[in-house]
């Protein structure tokens, strides 16, 4: 196992576990416990930074780790889901906020899953420049 995919899981299961509690928290605000949203809010805060960092490490694990680039546009779609679901939260617009969350909870939680299986060890191969094609 390369470095960058060990820092993608990290970085993964940190997000997943953050993203996770949110639903929790927002379900003890829900039944009463109103100190719940003083949780819940700075998690949000937490989370996209966290996207963001991830972005940056998936990176590393394309381009230094030779893995899949796909995890990179995930992680930049992740990002803005979590920018726009922050903004609906304080907004309080719930017929979005609520479905958007499940989403992301979704799809961190099958980002995180595709990390720990053996495709994310599979190195790209290297690319042949057309000079070496020729010799």
């Amino acid at each position: 196992m390369t470095i960058s995919l060990a820092l993608l899981r990290i970085t993964l299961l940190l997000h997943a576990a953050l993203i996770v509690l949110q639903p929790v928290m927002a379900g003890y605000f829900l039944a009463g416990e109103v100190d719940a949203m003083s949780v819940h809010s700075p998690i949000g805060s937490l989370v996209w930074m966290l996207a963001f960092l991830q972005i940056f490490v998936a990176a590393l694990y394309w381009l230094a780790g030779r893995g899949r680039g796909w995890p990179v546009l995930a992680s930049i779609g992740l990002f803005l889901a979590e920018m726009t679901q922050m903004t609906l939260g304080h907004t309080q617009t719930m017929s979005v906020h609520i479905p958007l969350g499940t989403s992301i909870v979704v799809a961190v939680l099958l980002l995180t899953i595709w990390s720990f299986r053996p495709s994310a060890r599979q190195v790209r191969p290297r690319r042949v420049h057309q000079q070496e094609v020729a010799r």
